[in-house]
C-alpha cells in the first residue's frame, strides 16, 4: 500500500484493529524470553510494534513491510509512543527477510499473509529466522486456506495450533501458532 491507501489503512487500523493488536501482543509475549527479539512481518503502520513495546519494555522489536509509506507510518507511531529506541523498521518483503538465520525469539504476522506474493517462500523465510524453540504466530483472513498446510510442511515434527479468537471474528480471521523445535528435542527425535 502506498500514498492515500497507506494513510487510510493507518487510520483504519488505529481505531478498528487496536483490540486485535493488543490481543496478539499478549499472545506473542507469553513465551518471549527476557530481552527477546520479535519480528513483525508485514508491520504496516507499526501498531502491533507499539503494543509489543508498551507491554514489554525489555523486548527488541523489528518490523518489516514492503511499502516505504507503511514503514514511514510505523516509524512515526513508534516515535509518537516514545519507543523508537527499541523499534526498528525495515523496508523488505516477507519472501526475502534481510536477517541471519536463528535471529528472532518470536515472529508474528497480522493480516499480511494474504498479501505475500509467494506464501511458501514467506513461511520458509520466517522459519529460517526463528531461533530453536521460538514461536511463529500468524493471524490472517480465513480465506488463506493453504497457510496451515504450508506451516505444517515447513515446521516438520512441530505442532501447528490454532489459538482461539473471539467468537465475533472466527468466521473472518484464523490464527495459527507453531513452535520451532529446539535443537535438543530435534536430537531426541532423531536418536
Amino acid at each position: 500500500m502506498v500514498g492515500r491507501r497507506a494513510a487510510a489503512f493507518d487510520r483504519f487500523s488505529g481505531w478498528a484493529l487496536g483490540w486485535l493488536y493488543r490481543a496478539v501482543a499478549r499472545q506473542v509475549l507469553t513465551a518471549l524470553p527476557r530481552a527477546g527479539r520479535v519480528l513483525d512481518v508485514g508491520t504496516g503502520p507499526g501498531r502491533l510494534l507499539v503494543q509489543l513495546a508498551r507491554q514489554r519494555p525489555d523486548a527488541r522489536l523489528v518490523g518489516i513491510d514492503p511499502s516505504r509509506d507503511m514503514a514511514a507510518h510505523a516509524i512515526r507511531h513508534a516515535a509518537d509512543a516514545g519507543v523508537s529506541g527499541r523499534v526498528d523498521t525495515v523496508v523488505a518483503a516477507a519472501e526475502a527477510l534481510p536477517f541471519i538465520n536463528d535471529s528472532f525469539d518470536a515472529v508474528v504476522s497480522t493480516l499480511s499473509a494474504h498479501h505475500w506474493a509467494d506464501q511458501a517462500c514467506a513461511v520458509a523465510e520466517q522459519a529460517r529466522v526463528l531461533r530453536p524453540g521460538a514461536r511463529l504466530l500468524v493471524v490472517d483472513l480465513r480465506r488463506s486456506a493453504t497457510l496451515a498446510d504450508l506451516l505444517a510442511s515447513q515446521f516438520t515434527e512441530s505442532e501447528v495450533t490454532r489459538p482461539r479468537l473471539p467468537r465475533a471474528i472466527r468466521g473472518v480471521l484464523v490464527c495459527y501458532q507453531v513452535c520451532r523445535r529446539s535443537e535438543a528435542s530435534a536430537r531426541t527425535v532423531e536418536a
